[in-house]
């Protein structure tokens, strides 16, 4: 989110350029090619970066923490409620497997527009260690590349400024009727041009399904949690869908999910989805609040199910002229049968 208003900002300044030198100015335009406004965004992302990561009220932080607003793991769904890429990332409490499942894996890739060049993945494995309790592990990864060196002039300094971030989990989850708990022990690390950092974190989060048989689900949880507060920025993410009445093979729902971070940055998303023999389709809108800059963006997903095998395709839109980011995933379920 900080990222997308930070090139919006720029695209919008560069009106006021002064023309006095017509080379530096169509240098800093991009008016020579496409490339130098990836080139400014991702400069200026990682200027900000760098000055977060070393200002004095937040010296401790570890760097990357922007670099996980956006939907990983998800294909358009509530991220409280996502299971569809293996869960567990955003919610413990969701790596649960169902009756008759054994293990799961999952792995999804997600792709923003070439003005700001993050890239990020994340991988899944889940095992049903008895009956109502699971066991998984994730591993997340993002990263922006091609942030060059610079001094004075566009003209880049040796080697790319890196700019990543890494979040490794374990996850638990055990299942009391309608309601689920999962627990979550989080290792994330970051680094910034020269800077980086590591923090962990430990995060509860719960489900419940069709309590006393109401036909809707509801769940929230924490995000990166930890126990020093001056290491990492936490989220508070929550969300309840409705059942809508349906017909024969198809599973009809609505709902609305919140998430606030440490700092005020708010994201509201309020979604549909339907199944319709093989196919899942979904679709929401998402309102995004930070620094006194609100976006709002439409995201689609469609997945296709097949035997144990699930495959997916997920599109966010983009603002201030910045294409859209696309998710890939993949997830297969090994039921007890074939386990054994």
């Amino acid at each position: 989110m900080e990222f997308q208003r930070v090139c919006r900002v720029r695209i919008q300044t560069e009106k006021a350029i002064p023309t006095a030198d017509p080379p530096v100015a169509e240098r800093l335009r991009g008016v020579f090619s496409p490339g130098k406004l990836n080139f400014m965004c991702r400069l200026t992302f990682a200027a900000v970066a760098a000055a977060a990561a070393l200002s004095p009220l937040q010296a401790q932080q570890v760097p990357g923490r922007d670099l996980f607003t956006f939907p990983l793991g998800t294909l358009a769904e509530a991220p409280a409620l996502a299971t569809a890429a293996g869960g567990g990332f955003w919610n413990p409490a969701t790596i649960a497997l169902r009756p008759g499942e054994r293990a799961l894996f999952s792995a999804a890739a997600l792709e923003s527009p070439i003005e700001q060049g993050v890239s990020a993945r994340i991988g899944t494995a889940a095992y049903q260690i008895r009956s109502g309790i699971t066991a998984g592990l994730s591993f997340a990864q993002s990263d922006v590349g091609d942030i060059l060196r610079t001094d004075t002039d566009p003209q880049s300094l040796g080697d790319a400024i890196p700019y990543s971030s890494m979040i490794i989990s374990g996850v638990v989850a055990a299942e009391r009727g309608p309601a689920t708990i999962g627990v979550a022990m989080r290792r994330r690390t970051g680094t910034v041009d020269r800077t980086s950092g590591r923090a962990t974190s430990f995060d509860v989060g719960g489900t419940v399904d069709r309590p006393a048989g109401l036909p809707f689900r509801a769940a929230i949880s924490s995000f990166l949690l930890s126990p020093s507060r001056k290491f990492e920025r936490a989220s508070a993410i929550g969300a309840v869908e409705g059942y809508l009445p349906r017909g024969a093979g198809t599973d009809s729902r609505a709902g609305v999910s919140y998430q606030r971070d440490e700092g005020g940055a708010t994201e509201s998303f309020v979604y549909g989805s339907g199944r319709v023999g093989l196919m899942d389709l979904r679709g929401g809108v998402a309102r995004q609040t930070s620094f006194g800059s609100t976006t709002t963006r439409l995201r689609l997903g469609v997945g296709v199910r097949y035997s144990h095998y699930l495959v997916g395709i997920a599109r966010e839109d983009g603002t201030a002229g910045l294409g859209a980011s696309y998710q890939f995933l993949l997830s297969t379920v090994i039921p007890r049968v074939l386990a054994r």
